[in-house]
This record gives C-alpha cells, structure tokens and sequence, in this order.
C-alpha cells in the first residue's frame, strides 16, 4: 500500500511538471511568433499598422484551418489586421506596453498570448498603443499530454507490479522462519513435539532457545510440583489411617467414635481437595484446547447417577466446536463443583451453556432451585455454604473462584431464568 500511494504521487508530480513544461514551451512557441510577426510589421498608407505573412516564417498563418491564428487591435480595441477573415475572438483586455498575457481560452478551446506594444514610425508621426494576439488551438498540446500520460502510467504499472512481485518474494523468503517457528509451535500445542527442533537464523536463535527453555522448565515445575503433593498425600494417609484405627477403638463411647469419624472423613475430604487444587496447572500458552462439550457430558451423566433418585434434568447447550485452552483437570474441577452444586440445589433442571465474545468465554450454569441468598458474594469465601442442610464442606465455589482467577477470569452469581441460581464464568479464549 505505501510503495502504491508513493507510486502513485510520483507520477501525479511527473505528469504535472510534464503539464508545465508543456506550457511553457508553448507559451515560449507563441513569444517566438510574435516577435516575428512584429519584425514583418509596417504601416499602410491610412497610418494603420499591418503584417506582411509573407514574412512570417510559420506557414500555418497562411492555412486557413491550420489552428494558428494572428490578430492586431489598437488602443481602442478594434481589430485592424488578422491572419484570417473568419477570426471571431473577443478582443483582449487592455495591456501596457511590454506586458505580457498567455491564458487558455475556454471558446475556443485554444492558447491564447498577447502582446501590448508602442508603434513609432521614423515619419515622426504620434506613436500608436497595439496589442498583438496569437491563437492556437490545444490539439497539438492535448495530443503530446495524453501520449506522455499514457507512457508514464503504464510503466510506472510495470514497475510497480514488478517491485510488488519482488518485495512479495523478498517477504516470503524473509518471513519463512517464522512460519516455521509457527508451524512448531502449533505440534507443540497439540502434543506432537516436545520443543522447537528446528534450525533458525541468528536472529530467532536466542527466541527459539528462551521457548524451549520455558517449555522444559515450565515442565519440570510441573512434574516437581506434583511430585511433591503425592509424597505429601503419601505421607498423610498413614497418620489418618492411624486415628481411623484408633477412632474404632471398643472402649471409645459411641458418640465420641461417630464425632472422630466424622472429623476424620471431613479431614481426607479436605486433603484430597486441597491436593487437587494445588496440581491446578493454571493458564498456559503451548497446550492443547479442551473441547468443552464432552466433558461436560461425562459429568452430567455421572451426577445424573448420583442425583438418581431426584430425576434431575441436565441439558448440555455447549457448542460442540467450543474450546478453551486450559488444563482438563482444572476444566474437570471448575465444571464437576459448578455442577454438582447446581444439581444439589436445584430441584429438577440443571442447564450449561456458553457464549462467546470476542476474545472472552462466558459459561453459565443454571439451576432451578431456590437461589443464592442475600450477599450471595459471601458464598465465595472458604467455608460459607448457602444451605447447612445439605452435606458439604462449603469449599466449593471458592475452589472455582481460585481456578478462574489461575487463567485471568472472573466469576459472577446471578438469577438464572430458570428461577434457581446462575454462576457465570468468563475465561479468556487463549
């Protein structure tokens, strides 16, 4: 676009000197003509000035229909002599002596120069005030603008579409290794590499080592990082499978061994819980995205088994082609606690659906039950539960409040048109 307006300007500023010096050469055509006419100039014998053609050099005053006209007008503005007896112009305006005045006639379309001059005769007589006229028609002028118009724009076309061939070729070439860089990146997303492999220019080298470098290290964390929670799971099932024993002592009453078996169960809860969320992966740029819909599909239905007995409704609204780049344990965790609370509040419909927005993801999930309460914000707290009657540790919506804010997202709670609740959350597409 640029090398074509630049283009395009040069050769509008090329055609408009070529326009200019054509002028000029005209005008410079016609000064030429008059001086001679004026070196061919005599007076009659009435005293009027006159113009042997004879004389003049430029034969096309002496052709009729040549275009090339001549006329004399004195200070009174009558013409007193032309080089053609069917000359019908208006008479120039008035000109002191030694100026000049070129123009372009409209009607006529023609040039037009003249002259304003003193006639002093050796007789002694008065001098008299002239003005001579020159006319010529624009044809010539016309013809020799359209042929250099017509030259330099097509090949400033050539030029242009052979610079726009190569700059285009130039490009390819150049921007190569990047869609290489691109095309990796793309195996890598989908898991079919494990790091850049290929060999860049000197330029992309310290790129291409810094993305495989954040590629392992970001592994390895991750690898540690789960590690870590396994040895720690390891390492606390044993002290609870200790009070678990000790909690089914016989010389334990009753109620203390229900109350320990509780707190402990509330404690593995609470462990496994915790472990899951700590492995939440989070946002991260060179993974796979998840096809949201069979997910969800495979949670509805298990729950529909848990929720047997209520005949719980779930509809899927999911578009098929959905995908969000994220871990699919997260996606796991965010949907299975959405889910499972609205199927556990609700009474006989459970809906997901989503909408996309520009670059932002909005997932709604919809129950048909009483809704949340009055500050229903307090429910995204650890611990705060909006039904004491239900079981549960009240973990729930916080835990979906942390994975979203992992990938950048926001979580809001509404009324859902079904009547119940609306959980709404809005994750970045990338």
């Amino acid at each position: 676009m640029v090398l074509l307006v630049f283009v395009g300007l040069g050769g509008f500023a090329l055609e408009k000197a070529f326009e200019s010096a054509l002028l000029q050469a005209q005008q410079d055509k016609l000064e030429g003509l008059i001086y001679a006419l004026l070196g061919a100039a005599s007076l009659t014998e009435a005293g009027e000035l006159t113009i042997a053609l004879d004389a003049v050099p430029d034969r096309r005053l002496r052709e009729p229909l040549s275009g090339l006209q001549a006329a004399l007008f004195n200070e009174l503005g009558v013409m007193v002599w032309s080089s053609s007896h069917t000359l019908d112009v208006p008479p120039p305006p008035h000109l002191q002596v030694g100026e000049w005045r070129f123009q372009r006639l409209r009607s006529p379309d023609a040039f037009s120069l003249s002259f304003g001059l003193r006639w002093v005769d050796s007789d002694g007589n008065q001098p008299r005030q002239y003005v001579v006229s020159v006319i010529d028609d624009t044809s010539s002028f016309d013809r020799q603008l359209v042929i250099f118009r017509r030259t330099l724009w097509l090949w400033l076309s050539a030029t242009v579409a052979a610079l726009v061939v190569t700059l285009l070729l130039i490009l390819r070439w150049g921007l190569a290794p990047l869609r290489k860089l691109g095309r990796e990146l793309q195996l890598i997303e989908t898991g079919q590499q494990t790091g850049i492999e290929g060999s860049y220019p000197d330029e992309l080298t310290p790129l291409t080592r810094d993305l495989n470098a954040m590629i392992v290290n970001e592994h390895n964390q991750q690898t540690r990082y789960r590690n870590a929670l396994g040895d720690l799971a390891h390492t606390l099932k044993t002290p609870l499978a200790v009070l678990r024993g000790v909690s089914s002592d016989g010389n334990i009453p009753s109620p203390q061994q229900q109350q320990l078996h509780e707190q402990l169960s509330r404690m593995q809860h609470i462990v496994d819980h915790q472990l899951r969320r700590a492995a939440a992966a989070g946002s991260r740029t060179l993974t796979e995205p998840v096809v949201l819909r069979p997910l969800a599909e495979k949670l509805m239905m298990a729950l529909a088994k848990v929720y047997g007995s209520r005949n719980i409704r779930f509809d899927n609204a999911l578009d098929p082609g959905l995908r969000l780049r994220a871990d699919q344990g997260d996606l796991y965790e965010l949907l299975g606690n959405l889910l499972d609370n609205a199927a556990k509040y609700g009474n006989r419909r459970v809906r997901i659906a989503a909408q996309v927005d520009g670059k932002l993801c909005r997932i709604d999930v919809d129950d048909d039950g009483p809704g949340f309460p009055q500050q229903p914000e307090k429910l995204l707290e650890r611990g705060v539960r909006a039904d004491t009657r239900k079981p549960g540790q009240g973990i729930g919506l916080a835990a979906v409040r942390e994975i979203i804010e992992a990938y950048g997202g926001n979580l809001t709670l509404e009324r859902a048109p079904l009547g119940g609740a609306r959980v709404s959350v809005i994750l970045p597409l990338r």
